[in-house]
């Protein structure tokens, strides 16, 4: 179908096939004004050839629709209610030519189903699919590949990173690993060739913030009609997310994050992007890096920026424990009321053994600091490492409170897909074959991921969890 596509539109140019084609080409190439907007455009024969004529694009963030059963939060942890803009795309979708018609259907956010996006797609009729991809999500993207009547198909996002020849075999026209903001438009420009891209880290202080402008903001709301004291926190009816940074060079032998650059904003870029996001009605941000306090000056910085101009929205970030008074006291003159931290565990032998830098005294430390300065902390905490005992999880809640962290977030470690843990349990024979190779190969709906330690073991920790979940929510 991509190729018949692209020979009919590339006879249809040089005036080979019949004026009706020739006629809409021309309309095509005639728009020049931005139609970045929610499906308002008639459905009109595109060129991918040809750069300069306007191009169909449909962005799906792949839905939790038959997403791979998830093990490791509570779904206590994933109200529905709480949404998250999708910042990579809309990052891309900013630094596209401004005559291509773009739209956004955020599937996962909105709780579609395949058939619901199948919907919206055959209204639109895009000439580009692009879905953005977890590998948790590997199903729905091959079900769209499969279903969707586009005539070209392209795939980005975490799961390609590693899995880019897989997903070419299920069907993607070209897949785009890394940074796309640089080698998207390139790649339109050359004309939608088929293949792997892969884009480097891109200078964050060069392209446009993303684009949240194409969103119906109302869609993140969360209205105080929802009950929002029944949430973790409660950070106003919009708290929007930004990045500061990209990447984590940190090698913690749980976590799946696929960028180890560390790829930075300026102050000045942060400050500028948060004035644009109060422009857009935000009543909180939500600095949303792995790492945000990784550069400490840099943070130093950015908050006497704001310090400066006596900024008064609250904001708040997440990134790792911080032992340096400076830092927690600039954080909490510029306004930061909430850290979100991976704390993971209280027992240095378990955190060695996550090859986390911090150990107990840091989190002390941390915690006194924060207790000082008036911040709370949203900790982040992993239950079920080797070694784990009862009476850790006895003493566990009693020693969150000593500590001052106000709002413990527990996972249970749990094998995923392309990390160390993961790979160490296939060393040493506790995982008896590779499961997630034939997954990624041919995903299936509704993945279970298998057991790797005892069933009685994994109930007694799902009912520590609930019992936590008792004590702190």
């Amino acid at each position: 179908m991509r190729l018949w596509y692209l020979l009919s539109l590339q006879m249809g140019c040089s005036g080979e096939i019949g004026s009706t084609i020739r006629y809409t080409l021309q309309l095509c190439c005639a728009m020049t004004e931005s139609t970045r907007t929610r499906w308002n455009r008639p459905n009109i024969v595109q060129n991918p050839i040809d750069p300069h004529c306007s191009l169909k694009i449909a962005f799906v963030i792949c839905p939790t629709h038959g997403q791979v059963i998830d093990r490791v939060t509570h779904d206590a942890y994933k109200p529905k209610k709480v949404r998250y803009t999708p910042l990579g795309v809309l990052s891309v979708i900013a630094s596209l030519p401004e005559h291509h018609q773009v739209t956004l259907i955020d599937a996962s956010s909105l709780g579609m189903t395949i058939d619901d996006i199948l919907e919206e797609l055959a209204w639109f009729q895009p000439d580009i699919l692009a879905l953005s991809v977890v590998t948790y999500r590997a199903w729905s993207m091959t079900e769209l590949l499969r279903r969707s009547e586009a005539p070209i198909k392209i795939v980005g996002g975490p799961h390609a990173t590693y899995h880019h020849a897989a997903i070419r075999r299920q069907g993607a026209d070209a897949v785009f690993v890394g940074d796309a903001e640089v080698s998207m438009p390139r790649w339109l420009k050359a004309g939608c060739p088929e293949g792997v891209f892969v884009g480097e880290p891109v200078d964050l202080n060069a392209i446009p913030f993303p684009d949240r402008r194409i969103l119906n903001l109302d869609d993140y709301r969360i209205p105080a009609s929802e009950d929002r004291g029944k949430l973790l926190f409660d950070a106003g009816d919009l708290r929007l997310p930004m990045f500061s940074s990209k990447g984590c060079p940190l090698k913690c032998i749980y976590c799946d994050v696929q960028q180890k650059r560390y790829n930075t904003k300026a102050p000045e870029t942060i400050l500028r992007e948060f004035h644009d996001l109060q422009r857009l009605g935000v009543t909180s941000i939500h600095v949303l890096d792995d790492t945000f306090n990784l550069e400490r000056q840099r943070v130093i910085q950015f908050c006497r920026l704001l310090m400066d101009e006596e900024w008064q929205m609250t904001w708040s970030a997440r990134g790792i424990l911080e032992s340096s008074e400076e830092v927690v006291k600039h954080l909490a003159m510029a306004g930061c009321h909430r850290l979100h931290v991976g704390i993971e565990h209280l027992d240095d032998n378990v955190l060695k053994y996550f090859r986390k830098h911090q150990r107990l005294k840091d989190v002390r430390r941390f915690g006194e600091l924060c207790r000082k300065h008036d911040i709370t902390i949203l900790g982040y905490f992993v239950l079920g490492a080797p070694g784990e005992t009862r009476q850790y999880h006895e003493n566990l809640p009693e020693m969150i409170r000593e500590l001052g962290i106000h709002i413990p977030f527990f996972n249970i470690l749990t094998p995923l897909s392309d990390t160390e843990f993961y790979r160490q349990l296939l060393q040493d024979g506790r995982i008896k074959e590779d499961f997630w190779a034939p997954f990624i190969e041919q995903p299936v709906k509704d993945f279970q991921i298998p057991l790797h330690r005892p069933p009685e073991e994994e109930r007694e920790l799902q009912e520590t969890l609930d019992h936590y979940l008792t004590l702190f929510t």
